[in-house]
């Protein structure tokens, strides 16, 4: 990034010999620093900080011994207490257990914030062209352009002042759009969210979480060119997550850091770090040797900050201050350099080891603001740092300790029986005063009491449990109030959790009114300043295009538009039948991305490219509507018509198939009829057999004659009949009287009397 010429002249001076002065600064820069680092401590800010990291750890008093050995557990101060690992065999064995609720609910709020605040797929602010009276005014003139006297024209028509309105306008908004886009980019590119994520944490477990930004950061490129690999460098601004433990803001500052004149950062480096100095710009070089002379020891440190951090003795600490210089002492650290004569304090950043000056520049950015962000949790009157999730969770976390210790306790000693013997009545028989199964005792002779039982007793300590229990649950149900994060939001349910549906929604909707709240501190604290000063950034780096520069507006709506989106979830989902219907003038499109974000898709994944969209704009418009309609008509005209057809064709079918069903079905019945007639035809002759066979076998056994007799005799019966048969036939045939023809058969039966000749079978 090429700076202006006077700032770089300022980097570029290397002449430092005035020793004498740099000390002066140097001491007079460290004399702030322990005015912030005193005041922090008396605040007693510290002291919460200190009890809410040991609440997160599930660290307190009872327990404390159980992590002497952790290097990060000892003492913060010279008048800390001192911790032995050790415990007292004198002492009575209680229970230490500590239950981590403060953990519970500061992950819970910091994941719930992070997933609402952190999409993949948004940003949390927009940029738009500054609103200017004349050209809003001037996009209603239609008058024609006039100029030197000359009307003005276009090529379609005349030129108006309300195209030069309205080019303006396309102009200023296409500039603010490639200004979002490049902020947006260096924000991805420093993975803005990564860092989010560990402010937010911060918040919600302390109470405070600090972000820096924008700050100068070189960024490597590599690109091949020709085979050749080229190496690149650049200057761009970053953001990243600070300690709070790190952070000294002056102690004027009130509730907002960026009121005080001053801030401090402080970090660690190595003496090989610190050689890599050397050369840079901005950086001197002789006294970087001076302070590795002097050694990292130089300087006591009497608060390490947070008491996880393992402080390495061998680091050097270094201090970067951002605050103002008076213009007299920037030009001993510059000489040579050209200050404006007329600011009388220039902005600075000055960078101390051993309280030694090893780099003062210019503040990049003419504002002078500090690049240092504080978001409060929930706010504190009168101070920066808020009040976090761990300090409101501090009675119910020490309510659930007390209980659950106590209820230990009690089912430890619950558990057995306390003994009470007298050993002037009875003495062990094995010597040993020990319970053991089947054991003998001896009663003493010269005892005063006759009853052994008197002698030995037993009493039971009663179980507390229940009303523990209670107390407990109590806890628990102050842990959601304190914090209003409900068990429901955190996946869980318990006594709290509604039963219907409806009273679920109306629970999560409240609990949500803290999420509101924390978007909007998170849009004054982090979104509108840190986007702010991304744009002063981009107006004064000079290799950015004048096409991305502009007087833009900030709309800082982000995080509060993300919250109300993850709470109106259901009702998005709920109106896509409105987006269906034009009446409402809902656009499917808006809706749609709406639905996705919801759901935590991504909606261009699932959208047609700019590409296909533009291969569906090139095919031909529908037609108009009234064509569309009489189509529509025609087509259902149409339609109706084959039904018909189909429905008349499907008639005559269905009637014939009726037809050939009954044909079929009354051919079968006949024939089931001729069935059964010629089956039972067939058994009437055989049961007639039957009988004529034992008709005759009766026959035979009645006259004493033999079965084949009685055959013959039949035969030649029949053949009598016969004959007589065709003798009546040939009279017919003749016409002769009946009485010439004689009687070849007599009947086998005859009544009374005897018939004429030739009617003895009939009368």
């Amino acid at each position: 990034m090429e700076l202006p010429e006077e700032v770089q002249n300022l980097l570029d001076a290397e002449d430092y010999r005035d020793t004498a002065s740099l000390s002066v600064i140097g001491l007079a820069i460290a004399d702030r620093r322990e005015e912030a680092k005193a005041a922090r401590r008396q605040s007693g800010i510290e002291d919460t900080w200190l009890e809410a990291e040991e609440a997160y750890l599930g660290i307190d008093d009872a327990n404390r011994a159980e992590f002497a050995a952790a290097r990060w557990m000892k003492p913060t101060s010279m008048d800390g207490p001192i911790t032995t690992s050790r415990r007292d065999i004198s002492e009575e064995v209680k229970s230490s257990v500590f239950v981590r609720l403060t953990s519970r609910y500061v992950d819970a709020g910091a994941a719930k914030l992070s997933e609402i605040l952190l999409p993949i797929d948004d940003k949390a602010f927009s940029l738009s062209p500054t609103p200017i009276p004349d050209l809003i005014k001037s996009r209603a003139d239609l008058s024609q352009v006039v100029h030197n006297g000359v009307p003005m024209e276009k090529a379609d028509g005349p030129l108006t002042v309300k195209d030069l309105a309205e080019e303006k306008l396309n102009l200023a908004s296409t500039k603010a759009k490639a200004a979002e886009k490049r902020i947006y980019d260096w924000m991805v590119e420093c993975q803005y969210p990564a860092e989010m994520r560990k402010v937010i944490f911060d918040a919600a477990r302390v109470g405070v979480g600090v972000l820096k930004a924008p700050y100068p950061r070189i960024v490597k490129g590599m690109a091949m060119t020709k085979n050749v690999l080229q190496i690149t460098e650049q200057v761009m601004p970053a953001a990243k997550w600070v300690d709070v433990w790190n952070v000294y803001p002056d102690p004027a500052c009130g509730e907002n850091i960026q009121d005080g004149d001053y801030i401090f950062e402080r970090d660690y480096l190595s003496a090989r770090q610190l050689r890599k100095l050397k050369g840079l710009d901005g950086y001197l070089s002789d006294q970087i040797d001076t302070v590795l002379k002097e050694g990292p020891n130089k300087i006591s440190v009497d608060n390490p900050g947070r008491p996880d951090d393992k402080h390495n003795k061998n680091r050097f600490e270094v201090w970067y201050y951002y605050g103002s210089l008076k213009r007299e002492e920037m030009e001993r650290c510059r000489p040579g350099s050209t200050l404006d004569v007329d600011k009388p304090e220039v902005y600075a950043l000055v960078t101390l080891v051993n309280d030694s000056v090893i780099r003062a520049t210019i503040n990049p950015l003419d504002s002078g603001t500090f690049p240092y962000h504080a978001v409060p949790w929930q706010r504190r009157p009168g101070h920066w740092v808020g009040v976090g999730v761990s300090e409101q969770v501090r009675m119910p976390q020490r309510m659930v300790n007390a209980a659950t210790r106590a209820l230990l306790n009690n089912a430890g000693k619950s558990a057995g029986c306390q003994f009470i013997i007298d050993q002037g009545g009875i003495v062990p028989g094995d010597g040993r005063w020990t319970l053991l199964p089947d054991k003998i005792w001896y009663k003493v002779a010269d005892s005063v009491s006759d009853d052994v039982r008197k002698s030995f007793t037993s009493i039971v300590i009663p179980n507390m449990t229940p009303q523990l229990m209670s107390i407990v649950e109590y806890a628990f149900r102050l842990a959601e109030e304190s914090t209003s994060i409900p068990l429901i939001t955190q996946g869980q349910s318990g006594k709290t959790t509604p039963d219907t549906f409806g009273a679920a929604q109306l629970q999560n909707n409240n609990a949500n009114q803290l999420l509101r709240s924390i978007g909007y501190a998170f849009d004054d604290y982090i979104t509108e300043p840190v986007i702010r000063q991304y744009y002063e950034w981009l107006l004064l780096d000079p290799t950015i295009s004048d096409d991305e520069k502009g007087d833009f507006h900030i709309d800082a709506h982000g995080s509060v538009a993300l919250v109300e989106r993850a709470i109106q979830d259901q009702t998005i989902m709920q109106m896509a039948q409105m987006a269906k219907d034009p009446a409402f003038g809902v656009d499917p499109k808006k809706w749609f991305k709406l639905m996705a974000k919801s759901k935590r898709l991504d909606p261009r994944e699932l959208q047609y490219s700019d590409e296909e969209m533009a291969q569906l704009a090139q095919q031909p418009p529908p037609p108009p509507p009234v064509v569309q309609v009489a189509t529509i008509r025609a087509d259902t005209d149409k339609a109706k018509l084959a039904a018909l057809q189909q429905d008349g064709q499907a008639n005559r079918a269905l009637a014939l198939q009726k037809i050939k069903v009954d044909t079929d079905r009354d051919t079968i019945y006949v024939q089931a009829e001729q069935d059964r007639t010629r089956i039972m035809g067939d058994a009437r002759m055989r049961e007639i057999e039957v009988k004529r066979e034992l008709a005759m076998l009766e026959y035979a056994n009645r006259h004493q004659i033999s079965l084949e007799n009685v055959k013959a005799m039949l035969a030649r019966t029949a053949m009598t009949l016969a004959a007589q048969k065709q003798l009546a036939g040939m009279e017919r045939a003749v016409v002769k009287p009946r009485d010439n023809n004689p009687q070849v058969a007599r009947p086998a039966v005859e009544p009374p009397g005897r018939a004429p000749n030739g009617r003895a079978f009939e009368q």
